[in-house]
C-alpha cells in the first residue's frame, strides 16, 4: 500500500500522450523529477490508459470468472492462488497517482474541473478494487509522501461505498463551477476534456456505484439511484467512455486480445456462455462476438472448468472470437449508455424508481446492438421477438436484464464478474474440476501474502471480519443477495445436452 510519490514514480508517471498517439513517450529530463515540474495532465493520460488497458487485459482470471472467455491453458480456476496482482496494480500504478493527482490540483482554482475529474477517477478505481477484495485500506491510503502509513487499517467495505458514493457526487457537482479552466483537452482519453460529458460520467457512475449495494443497503441505494437517475446521464453512445487502443508498433498500447492472438491464436475462445446465451435468444450479435466452429460450422464456447477437451470440446470443434475483437486498434469501453439503460431498467424493475422497466431494457438492448453495427431492422425485429420483452416475475424480469447487460458490456470483465456475483445472472455452467471452490465461480479474490508480511495485525483483523476467512468463497459487503449463487439449468451434465 504505502501510497506515496517518490521520484522513482514521478519519473514513470510522466507520459506525453494524446489521445491517439504517444503512450509510450517517457519524458526523462532530470528536471522532471520534482514535483514542481510534473504536468497534472500527463498523470492523467498515464492512469487513464493504464487502468483501462488493465480492464480488458486477459492477463488474470477475472476475465473466466465474468464469462467472457476461458484460457485453454489456465488450468484449475477455483484454486489458490496469490492475488499479488490485480491488488498491487490498482494500488501502486492507478490509485497512487490518481490520488496525486487529486492533491495536485486541489488548491489550484483553474484547476478545479481538473481536481473533479480526478476524483471520479479515483473513485471509480478504486470501486473496482474493492469489489474485487472487499475490505481494504481505503481512509488511510495514498496519502501523500509527508503523510504516509506503512501499515494502514482495512477500512469496511460499507464505509468505502458510502464515501465513494460522496466523492463521485460532490465531484460531479463541482464540475464546470469555475471560470477560466485549464482543460486536460487531449490528455484526457475519454472525453478530451468535455465537461458535460464528465458530468454524465460522474452521474452514471454513481448510478453503477448506487445498484452495487441495491441488496446490502437498500435505503443509501435508493436515495442515490434516484437523485441520479434525474441528473444528466450518458445516454447516446456517443457519450460512452471508452479509450482507444493503437497500432504503433507497441505492444502495451495495442489491444490486448490483438497481441495474444499473434501468438496464441488457436487459445482465443469464446466462451460457452457466450454461444449458450445468445443463441438461446437468437441474438443477431452472436455473429458478430464469434466465429462459427471450423469443423462444423456451428457456435459453440469453450465451459469454464472443462479441463478435458475431448470429443465436442476439442480444436476446430469452438468458436473462435470474431476479428472485431482482435484488431491492434480497438475501443475499450469502460461505462457506456446500454449498461445505464439497463441500471434504470433494473431500479424500475424493483420498484426503486417510478420509471418503466419496459422502456429502458429495450433502450439499452437497442443502445448496445447499435454499438455493434446491427442494422435497424434487425434490431426492430429482435425488439419485436420474445427476446425484447420483459415476462415474468420481477426475478425473472431481472434476469433478462442482466443477461442483456452482460451482453451490452462485453469484454469489461471487472464488471460483469462483480454483477455476476451481486446478482446470479447470467447462469454459469462449471465442469467437473471443483477446486477449493466445491466447483463454485469465487465470490472474491484472497488479499496478497505479501500483505500478510507487511501488514500482518491489519489484513488478519479484515480476514477475520468475514464469515469464513480470507477465502475464494467469503462474501465482501455487497453480496447479500438471497440464494446463490444461481446454477445453469444444465449444471452437472456435459451443457450440449439437451440445449
Amino acid at each position: 500500500m504505502y501510497k506515496y510519490i517518490t521520484k522513482s514514480a514521478l519519473a514513470m508517471i510522466l507520459l506525453a500522450t494524446s489521445c491517439t498517439k504517444g503512450f509510450d513517450e517517457i519524458n526523462t529530463n532530470p528536471l522532471l523529477l520534482q514535483q514542481s515540474f510534473v504536468k497534472t495532465e500527463d498523470i492523467f493520460t498515464y492512469v487513464a490508459k493504464r487502468f483501462s488497458f488493465e480492464i480488458h487485459s486477459h492477463q488474470y482470471r477475472i476475465s473466466s470468472y465474468s464469462g467472457y472467455y476461458t484460457n485453454p491453458a489456465g488450468g484449475n480456476l477455483f484454486s489458490n492462488n496469490n492475488w499479488a496482482n490485480p491488488h498491487n496494480n490498482f494500488y501502486r500504478q492507478y490509485y497512487i497517482n490518481a490520488s496525486e493527482l487529486v492533491r495536485m490540483t486541489r488548491d489550484n482554482p483553474a484547476k478545479n474541473d481538473q481536481n473533479a475529474i480526478a476524483r471520479i477517477l479515483k473513485a471509480m478505481i478504486f470501486q473496482h478494487l474493492t469489489d474485487l477484495y472487499g475490505d481494504l485500506p481505503y481512509f488511510q491510503a495514498a496519502l501523500g509522501v509527508n503523510t504516509t502509513i506503512l501499515q494502514p487499517f482495512y477500512d469496511k467495505q460499507e464505509d468505502i461505498y458510502y464515501d465513494l458514493l460522496k466523492e463521485v457526487k460532490e465531484a460531479t457537482a463541482a464540475l464546470g463551477t469555475v471560470p477560466d479552466q485549464q482543460s486536460l483537452g487531449n490528455n484526457d482519453l475519454y472525453f478530451q476534456g468535455n465537461i458535460d460529458k464528465w458530468k454524465k460520467l460522474g452521474n452514471s457512475l454513481r448510478l453503477r456505484m448506487a445498484m452495487r449495494i441495491r441488496y446490502a443497503s437498500p435505503q443509501v441505494a435508493a436515495e442515490h439511484i434516484n437523485e441520479a437517475t434525474y441528473e444528466p446521464l450518458i445516454l447516446t453512445n456517443s457519450d460512452n467512455m471508452f479509450v482507444k487502443t493503437l497500432n504503433d508498433g507497441v505492444e502495451e498500447n495495442q489491444n490486448s486480445l490483438y497481441t495474444k492472438s499473434v501468438t496464441l491464436p488457436g487459445n482465443m475462445r469464446v466462451s460457452f456462455t457466450t454461444t449458450d446465451l445468445l443463441g438461446k435468444l437468437n441474438d443477431p450479435r452472436l455473429p458478430i462476438f464469434a466465429k462459427p466452429a471450423e469443423l462444423t460450422g456451428d457456435y459453440l464456447g469453450l465451459p469454464l472448468q472443462l479441463l478435458d477437451e475431448s470429443g465436442s470440446y476439442s480444436g476446430g470443434n469452438i468458436s473462435l472470437m470474431s476479428d472485431m475483437f482482435l484488431q491492434p486498434v480497438f475501443d475499450i469501453v469502460m461505462l457506456n449508455a446500454a449498461e445505464v439503460s439497463f441500471l434504470r431498467a433494473e431500479a424500475a424493475n424493483a420498484g426503486v424508481t417510478n420509471e418503466n422497466a419496459q422502456t429502458y431494457f429495450a433502450n439499452g438492448i437497442r443502445l448496445s446492438m447499435a454499438q455493434y453495427g446491427v442494422p435497424v431492422s434487425d434490431i426492430n425485429d429482435y425488439l419485436a421477438s420474445p427476446a425484447g420483452t420483459l415476462t415474468g416475475t420481477e426475478e425473472e424480469k431481472l434476469e433478462q436484464i442482466i443477461n442483456q447487460k452482460w451482453i451490452g458490456n462485453y469484454y469489461n470483465h471487472y464488471e460483469s464478474y462483480a454483477e455476476f456475483r451481486r446478482t446470479g445472472y447470467p447462469r454459469i455452467w462449471t465442469g467437473e474440476s471443483l477446486g477449493v471452490t466445491n466447483g463454485e465461480i469465487p465470490r472474491r479474490l484472497t488479499y496478497p501474502d505479501e500483505e500478510y508480511q507487511r501488514n500482518e495485525a491489519n489484513v488478519i483483523e479484515a480476514s477475520n471480519r468475514m464469515q469464513g476467512g480470507n477465502l475464494l468463497t467469503s462474501r465482501i459487503w455487497w453480496d447479500k443477495k438471497a440464494g446463490l449463487p444461481f446454477h445453469h439449468p444444465r449444471q452437472g451434465m456435459l451443457p450440449t445436452e439437451g440445449i
